[in-house]
This record gives C-alpha cells, sequence and structure tokens, in this order.
C-alpha cells in the first residue's frame, strides 16, 4: 500500500460557474476547486460562447487559484481535441481540461490523454463507469507523466450517480473502492479519483467513505448536506433558552 495514503485529505469540487456560489463556498472554507462545462457555464448565465467561457474560466481560475478549475472540450475528434484541450490549457495555470475516456463510437481518446499529460497539461478524464475504464485512464495518465518532468494533478472521474441509476449504489461503490485500492497498490502519484453526477447527501455520506480523493457536488445538494429539521429546531430552542437566561444572569 502506499504509504502515504493517509495524508490524503478529501476534497469538495464545487460543480457550478456562478462567481457568486464559488465565492459563498470559498467563504465557508470547502471549495477544494471547481467543475464546470458548457451546460453549467450556460445555467450559470454565460453567454458570447467560447469567449465568453473563456472569461468566466478564467474569472474563476483566478479566484481559486492555485485550487484546479475542470474545463470541458466540446468535441470528440482527436485533432481537434487536442488543439481546443491546449488552447483552454493557456487560460490559466490551475486549469485541468476534462476530456472523455472515449468518443461518442466508443473509440479510445486514450492517445489524446497520453498525448496531452506528456505536454504537462492537466487532464481530468470523464464520463467513466467502470474499474476497467478507469485503470486504463490512470496507466495513459502515468505513461504521459513519465515523459515530462511537470508534475500537475490528474483526475479520472467517475460518474457514480450514473453507476448507481443502472446498477445500484453498491455497484457505483465497489467501483471506487476497488480504483482507489489499485492506485494505492500500484502507487500511482499525481493521479486523483473524482466522484461525479453526486446527486443527492446519501450519495455524499455514502461516496466520501469510498476512498475517492474528490467528490464534485452540485450547489443545490451542498445546500440539502447543511440542513436538517431537527437542527432547525435545535438552534431555535437554544437562543430562547439563552434569552430566558441572560435576562435572570
Amino acid at each position: 500500500m502506499n504509504k502515504d495514503v493517509n495524508l490524503y485529505i478529501m476534497k469538495i469540487f464545487i460543480d457550478s460557474a456562478d462567481i457568486k456560489e464559488v465565492e459563498k463556498y470559498i467563504s465557508w472554507g470547502i471549495c477544494d476547486g471547481v467543475t464546470t462545462n458548457p451546460t453549467i457555464c450556460l445555467k450559470s448565465g454565460v453567454t458570447g460562447g467560447e469567449e465568453g467561457m473563456k472569461q468566466r474560466s478564467i474569472e474563476i481560475a483566478r479566484l481559486i487559484a492555485p485550487q484546479p478549475l475542470s474545463v470541458e472540450i466540446t468535441t470528440d475528434d482527436a485533432e481537434q481535441a487536442l488543439n481546443q484541450a491546449r488552447k483552454y490549457n493557456t487560460w490559466a495555470d490551475n486549469i485541468s481540461v476534462k476530456v472523455t475516456i472515449t468518443d461518442k463510437n466508443g473509440g479510445s481518446l486514450l492517445p489524446v490523454i497520453y498525448r496531452l499529460v506528456s505536454e504537462g497539461i492537466s487532464v481530468n478524464v470523464t464520463a467513466m463507469m467502470t474499474f476497467n475504464q478507469a485503470i486504463l485512464a490512470a496507466k495513459a495518465i502515468n505513461a504521459g507523466l513519465a515523459k515530462t518532468s511537470a508534475r500537475k494533478t490528474h483526475f479520472i472521474s467517475i460518474f457514480a450517480g450514473r453507476v448507481s441509476e443502472e446498477h445500484g449504489v453498491e455497484q457505483a461503490q465497489k467501483v471506487l473502492k476497488e480504483v482507489r485500492q489499485w492506485l494505492d497498490f500500484h502507487n500511482y502519484k499525481n493521479i486523483e479519483i473524482i466522484v461525479g453526477s453526486v446527486r443527492t447527501p446519501e450519495n455524499v455520506e455514502l461516496w466520501s467513505k469510498s476512498g475517492a480523493h474528490i467528490l464534485t457536488i452540485p450547489p443545490e445538494v451542498l445546500a440539502k448536506c447543511l440542513v436538517s429539521a431537527r437542527t432547525k429546531e435545535t438552534v431555535v430552542q437554544f437562543l430562547n433558552d439563552a434569552s430566558k437566561a441572560m435576562q435572570q444572569l
């Protein structure tokens, strides 16, 4: 096992391109990074096409630096993906480029991943559902790392929510745990597991115990994680009791 395994601290990436949301979670002390895609940018009010996405990405990257910002490419053509990823990488030093594990026909994008990592570009390999996909992505990243002196962190994103929909939460938990065990056993460095498609507070509770390095959580799920009716009731009682006690002190 990796001797450094206990040094890892589970992180939370905010799944949003809304500046105010990101600022809020920074102020809470729970924002360890941000993940975006064009759909998230659109929902967050970004306009102006790629230039608008670029400006918002630069703004978020500056806000959270040196924590990473994941930005998703919009093509599955290998040559176009390479060029787009290289362009996105110039936007900020803490950009990680999201690349799907395959194209829409199931063809491998591992050559793109390997090439980008070998060029010193941080990659977030995304849309993965299985153990086999994750270890192949990790091997491509590791091979790329052997070709560069850059020691940026790279990510393998497992869509646990989608795995759960098809095979149940237990299977999602199993995949996450086994990928983490595999990474540690083979002493892979600079590769971290992201849990994607987190949809409920129950997902957060379960998958935070899976050994994954990172949970990427939408603001609406984070809000639900904080709230408990019993907690609110207790706070009201504390305040009322304190007010009465202060009047008698």
